[in-house]
C-alpha cells in the first residue's frame, strides 16, 4: 500500500479519485491493505485475534412464561 498525498477542489472530486483507484485494485490487494490497517489493532497480519467473553450468569432474570416455576440460580459458593 503505497502512501501519497494529493489535494482537490471539492470533495467530490476526490471521492471519484478514491473510486477510481480502488476499482483498479484486486480483491487480493484490496484484503492485504485491510490487514495493514488493522495488523496495529489486532496485533495479527495473517489471521484475526480471537475474543473470549465472560459473562456472568447469576445477574440474570429468570422469565417463566409458561408456568413451570423455574428457580433462579443461587448464588456460587466461593472457595476462599
Amino acid at each position: 500500500m503505497d502512501k501519497s498525498i494529493r489535494t482537490f477542489d471539492s470533495f467530490e472530486e476526490a471521492k471519484l479519485a478514491e473510486r477510481a483507484e480502488d476499482d483498479q485494485l484486486s480483491y487480493q490487494d484490496r484484503f492485504r491493505n485491510f490487514m495493514q490497517i488493522m495488523a496495529p489493532y489486532y496485533a495479527a497480519s495473517p489471521g484475526f485475534q480471537r475474543v473470549y467473553r465472560v459473562d456472568d450468569l447469576y445477574e440474570r432474570s429468570v422469565c417463566d412464561d409458561w408456568g413451570l416455576r423455574i428457580q433462579p440460580l443461587s448464588e456460587p459458593v466461593s472457595d476462599g
